[in-house]
């Protein structure tokens, strides 16, 4: 068996020796794209960094948003991939960068976010989720001073479990609201993303991978990206509509309930809105609301839809995509 897969995937050997090679030739097919090779003083591999051009462009229309997480490799010399994911409008993954070395702790860590950020700034709307692991909380906030660090409501959970010896601690936090704390304690705007789940959804796609040549595996993560990239671009091509399904849904759930909703204007742009027993303000210049939806997900809540409906009359279908 080990014999067959070798002639299929090449052996680990030969693939650490054509690292220099496979750099050269990801550069030229991919232009733009950044690969970082390192090597220790007795020339022996250490680290291998890569991230595609198509995902650095990408990203610059992502929610500023990554979640980074490890996935220990059961190939014959072990070792850890690193990876960092952004998630789209449609809540799809979106990868940003990978990264194969021997284990997780400060220097690797270092050496990975030290590359990222030669694309990605260091701004207060960026926001980094991972687990609890000492080395990552360190190197964000060495590398990635302006930007906000956030740990999984999961990982948390099961820390308070296991250091408290109780696991209705946990659920006690979550039953008062302590995921509404953790998103304001992270005053990043982290959207809906208040775990690595992504991350993991990632470590899941490549399961069996784990134990392939450095070269053939990142071959496949080339590989199976690029075919969900050219799915989802089939998906929507012709589509009709303004933004992707998952928003305009939204759109249309929240214009709906815009429509029982009463608002009076109290100033410039600025609105009281009320339905249902429920009171709230919404600011169109500022594209806020009491309610949070607004400002969060930055798609018009139903408080706002009323407003926009108010406010432009007949031509409210328009003003919503403005």
């Amino acid at each position: 068996m080990e014999h067959a897969k070798s002639n299929v995937r090449g052996t680990h050997e030969h693939g650490y020796a054509m690292l220099n090679v496979y750099q050269y030739m990801l550069e030229v097919g991919n232009p733009g794209s950044k690969t970082e090779l390192s090597l220790d003083e007795n020339g022996r591999f250490q680290y291998f960094f890569l991230s595609y051009a198509a995902w650095m462009i990408g990203f610059q229309e992502m929610r500023k948003i990554i979640v980074v997480d490890g996935i220990f490799l059961r190939s014959k010399y072990g070792g850890v991939l690193l990876l960092a994911v952004a998630q789209d409008a449609e809540n799809h993954i979106f990868p940003l960068a990978f990264c194969f070395m021997d284990k997780e702790c400060d220097a690797s860590y270092e050496y990975f976010f030290q590359n990222i950020r030669s694309f990605v700034d260091d701004i207060d709307e960026l926001c980094i989720i991972s687990d609890r692991h000492p080395s990552i909380r360190k190197m964000v906030l060495r590398i990635y001073p302006a930007s906000h660090y956030g740990c999984c409501m999961r990982h948390l959970g099961e820390n308070i479990r296991n250091n408290f010896h109780n696991s209705k601690a946990a659920e006690a936090l979550e039953r008062i609201g302590f995921h509404t704390w953790s998103r304001s304690f992270c005053s990043g705007n982290r959207y809906n993303i208040m775990t690595p789940n992504i991350a993991e959804s990632v470590n899941a796609m490549f399961d069996v991978e784990r134990e392939f040549p450095i070269v053939t595996l990142f071959d496949e993560i080339n590989r199976r990206f690029a075919l969900l990239f050219h799915q989802r671009r089939m998906e929507l091509v012709h589509s009709a509509n303004r933004f992707v399904p998952s928003i305009e849904k939204d759109i249309s759930e929240y214009v709906n309930a815009g429509n029982k909703l009463l608002a009076h204007q109290i100033a410039n742009y600025v609105f009281s809105v009320t339905g249902h027993g429920d009171v709230a303000t919404a600011d169109l210049q500022r594209r806020t609301c009491t309610c949070r939806v607004f400002d969060l997900d930055k798609i018009p809540c139903p408080h706002s839809m009323a407003v926009i409906r108010s406010h432009h009359g007949d031509d409210f279908g328009n003003q919503i995509y403005l």
